[in-house]
């Protein structure tokens, strides 16, 4: 499925930002731990299906069928193989930095990877945080939902999209609660907005692209709480900082990610 151009977007995004749906986000939500364990023991020299093989008499996921180790596999391939170099960066950064940042980590991979999951933190959740709307009540998350799915999604599966959607989120660290969903504004290091930043240069979309894009918006914290975060990388030397309270603006001082990751974390 395609999903629309959400209403905060009026161009085109850059085609990192993927825009087919996989319904398999409908059946495994965020999925912290399986993610971890994926970016540890994938073997990218191997098909996805050897991979799955392993996962399951490896108990890569713990105790889940064999049928399941299938489903994560094959979707955390498309969650987090943006590249083959790219997911070798992000598994030596993750062991580099003991993953403390990892629910950031999986909400950038989501973000590139799921329309419906973009719309909903990029587009929903920060104009309901703009008004001072903190709850999230679930029946205007679904009815704002349903207007960016295809009209052959029933009342069923719009159900399961939105509760693992906002599942995924709440994992992710920008909601909390079980019943009742509250927008959260949970830290963010200079390491980990780094490494995002790396890698979406690696996949062309330059620093300066950064104001206002879908990662901007779903982080949500105004410019004047993130010109801090930037001082401070410029200060480590991972980029020169030429923005200000009204503009975020920087020049990345490594050609890229692996050059960024060899310099400042390895």
């Amino acid at each position: 499925m395609v999903c629309p151009i959400t209403e905060r977007h009026n161009v085109l995004l850059p085609d990192c930002y993927k825009r087919r749906h996989s319904s398999a986000l409908n059946k495994i939500s965020g999925r912290l731990p399986e993610g971890r364990e994926f970016i540890a023991s994938f073997d990218i020299s191997l098909s996805v299906a050897d991979n799955s093989r392993k996962a399951y008499l490896n108990r890569w996921y713990g105790n889940a069928s064999e049928r399941k180790c299938n489903e994560l596999t094959r979707h955390f391939n498309q969650r987090y193989i943006l590249t083959s170099e790219n997911f070798e960066a992000l598994r030596l950064y993750m062991q580099g930095t003991s993953g403390v940042d990892f629910p950031w980590i999986n909400h950038f991979y989501m973000l590139l990877d799921d329309p419906y999951y973009r719309w909903a933190v990029a587009d929903f959740i920060p104009d309901r945080y703009e008004k001072g709307l903190m709850e999230i009540p679930r029946s205007r998350f679904d009815q704002e939902l349903k207007k960016q799915l295809p009209d052959t999604v029933g009342d069923g599966s719009l159900a399961r999209y939105g509760q693992n959607l906002l599942t995924a989120i709440r994992d992710n660290g920008l909601l909390e609660g079980k019943e009742k969903k509250t927008i959260v504004r949970p830290a963010l290091s200079v390491k980990t907005m780094a490494f995002m930043l790396y890698t979406l240069s690696d996949l062309g979309v330059g620093a300066n692209e950064f104001d206002m894009s879908p990662l901007f918006l779903s982080i949500l914290k105004p410019r004047g709480l993130l010109v801090p975060l930037f001082h401070e990388g410029e200060q480590l030397g991972y980029w020169e900082f030429t923005g200000d309270r009204e503009r975020i603006k920087l020049n990345l001082n490594q050609p890229g990610l692996n050059h960024w990751l060899e310099a400042c974390i390895l």
